[in-house]
């Protein structure tokens, strides 16, 4: 039986602690601190960034949390008494040893209310053991306030899945492939079952993921 949504459950606030240390030495807050340690993220970003571009500002913080996530997640794992082994593949981020079954699992992170990027792939329209991190960065308080504090990931949602299937929205090209990994109401007490941090919202059509503080 896959020990990883329990040790993520059981450990999920030395995980965050953990996340928060690593982001505060990305490249991007070393950035920030050399333009100015009192400013917050919303007045960096108004300062240095069209309306335009503003987005992609963001769209590029999400990738460096989900690439530290990525990194940092299964060796976390393996600290913790896990039998896993990363295995950077396109079959997934790592891999669980289960007796004779070797499983993999795949990480995925996002700042919205739901996984978008490139979710169009054949795996997954498959079933899935996903490790889903919906994340929310601190953006009204000055670096400096932040270094003090330790805390940038301000909110999120903490989900493990084993052997699920969810739906790719939208459509993708070459050029573009920011299509959308969701839920169907239809599998709501899955989700809630696969929480180990924040709150499941039955919505209309889609399963809601709710942010909790961190």
């Amino acid at each position: 039986m896959t020990q990883i949504k329990t040790l993520i459950a059981d450990n999920i606030s030395e995980i965050i602690s953990d996340m928060n240390e690593e982001l505060l030495q990305d490249r991007i807050v070393r950035f920030w601190k050399k333009l100015g340690s009192h400013l917050t993220l919303n007045q960096l970003v108004n300062q240095y960034w069209s309306d335009e571009s503003k987005s992609e500002f963001f769209v590029d913080l999400g990738v460096s949390f989900g690439k530290l996530f990525e990194l940092y997640l299964p060796f976390k794992l393996q600290e913790l008494g896990a039998s896993v082994l990363p295995k950077f593949s396109s079959a997934g981020d790592f891999i669980e040893i289960v007796g004779d079954d070797i499983q993999a699992w795949e990480i995925k992170t996002g700042q919205g209310t739901h996984i978008q990027g490139a979710t169009h792939s054949p795996k997954e329209k498959k079933s899935l053991n996903l490790v889903q991190v919906l994340w929310t960065p601190v953006k009204d308080k000055s670096l400096d306030e932040i270094l003090e504090s330790g805390c940038f990931i301000e909110a999120l949602n903490v989900c493990v899945f084993t052997d699920v299937v969810g739906e790719s929205i939208g459509a993708h090209s070459d050029n573009n492939s920011r299509t959308s990994l969701k839920f169907p109401v239809s599998k709501v007490s899955v989700c809630e079952d696969a929480c180990v941090y924040g709150e499941i919202k039955p919505n209309r059509t889609w399963v809601g993921f709710t942010k909790l503080p961190a």
